[in-house]
């Protein structure tokens, strides 16, 4: 009979090297849906309070505990004025790490998806809130605390529980699209051909990346226009034969590029307008719905119309997040600089996804090969794509 080291020795480098993928995807898509989660957490903690429901924990929230912990561990002072932005940072903070805990153990073993989060939430309530939470002196002992901060805990972490695990679910499908995307990508480069893009159907899945994709104007208005300019120069997206077939020349990039760095240093001066006045709010709306349209194949107002109000939506809650950070931190350049780096590379996942959406999906009989060909490893190299552990097996 085999060892435990004997079987570990008999898998191949690439089938460790898929775990090891699957437990990073699972790890970043938990992140992701732990922080929304926490965002639903909030939401509605803010419904039961104008009900008149509240935990009955007096004093300071153990968030602003937390962070004031925090702040005199690294010789700051944390004012009162800034204790609650500093709290409800240290909230998703922590409702972020414990969704990626949660992916990385669901990546390792389904079963605690089961519930569709729900006894996510019941661990987490339990580990946290009546346990590290009292340890740490963060907030009563789990004696003296009112009875009623008990059920609205559970309660609470229900709701985050279960919208952790939905959102978890559309983050691991997106990122595994944005893997499917590179993967092609570097197949048609090791073989030398073009990038097999071609134009998207008029779908609920293409109106949506179309919606992610003008989202990213919310904190960079050109991150979505020179992004999108870049991908259908670089053969990403098809808008060829179209009104927007311009956004694939040469001079298209050389004017959107510059564009964008000058942006990245405008953002961060003092007398910057406020995105949400109306001149920014438009540009941001424009640029959502050219970059929408041009993802959809040039040609679809549908895809702006959705890339528009992704642009609109993102602009006033990113407006709401950074103000509330920066308050948070004291300082505004380290938030402008995650902004920097959500904007143009989130726009530019989004066009891998759809790429690597349109190749695995393609219906036409010269699509099809090519895809197949494209999305095939060459001689030693493995780019297979990381697979849903979570998923049920058949």
């Amino acid at each position: 009979m085999d060892t435990p080291r004997d079987q570990l020795h008999d898998h191949s480098p690439s089938e460790v090297r898929a775990t090891t993928d699957d437990l990073c995807l699972g790890a970043v898509s938990g992140l992701c849906g732990g922080l929304i989660g926490a965002a639903a957490m909030t939401a509605f903690q803010e419904l039961l309070e104008r009900a008149g429901i509240t935990s009955g924990v007096r004093g300071w929230p153990s968030t602003e505990r937390a962070a004031d912990r925090l702040a005199r561990l690294t010789g700051r002072r944390l004012r009162s004025r800034n204790r609650p932005a500093a709290g409800e940072a240290v909230h998703y903070a922590v409702g972020s790490l414990v969704g990626g805990l949660y992916g990385t153990v669901a990546a390792l073993d389904p079963r605690v998806t089961r519930g569709g989060g729900t006894a996510f939430g019941v661990v987490s309530a339990a580990l946290v809130d009546e346990t590290l939470v009292p340890a740490m002196r963060f907030g009563d002992p789990v004696t003296r605390a009112p009875l009623r901060s008990h059920p609205y805990s559970l309660v609470s972490h229900l709701v985050y529980g279960a919208f952790t695990e939905s959102a978890r679910r559309l983050f691991h499908r997106f990122f595994g699209q944005v893997c499917q995307g590179v993967a092609v990508v570097q197949a048609a480069r090791a073989q030398g051909v073009p990038v097999p893009a071609r134009k998207p159907p008029d779908s609920r899945r293409t109106l949506a990346m179309a919606f992610l994709l003008g989202s990213t104007a919310g904190p960079r208005t050109s991150a979505p226009l020179t992004v999108a300019a870049w991908a259908a120069h670089c053969g990403w997206i098809d808008v060829k034969d179209s009104p927007l077939a311009f956004l694939a020349s040469t001079h298209a990039v050389a004017v959107t590029t510059p564009m964008a760095i000058g942006e990245l240093i405008v953002d961060k001066l003092p007398a910057t307008p406020d995105r949400t006045d109306p001149p920014g709010l438009a540009a941001r709306a424009v640029s959502g719905a050219i970059s929408g349209a041009a993802l959809a194949g040039g040609r679809s107002w549908p895809a702006a119309l959705a890339g528009a109000m992704g642009a609109v939506l993102s602009t006033y809650a990113c407006y709401t997040l950074r103000d509330r950070v920066s308050k948070a931190l004291g300082h505004d350049l380290p938030v402008a600089a995650v902004e920097d780096a959500l904007a143009f590379g989130g726009a530019a996942m989004v066009c891998l996804a759809s790429l690597g959406t349109e190749a695995s999906t393609s219906s036409s009989p010269i699509s099809s090969s090519t895809a197949e060909t494209l999305t095939s490893p060459p001689s030693g190299a493995d780019v297979t794509p990381p697979r849903d552990s979570s998923a049920p097996t058949p």
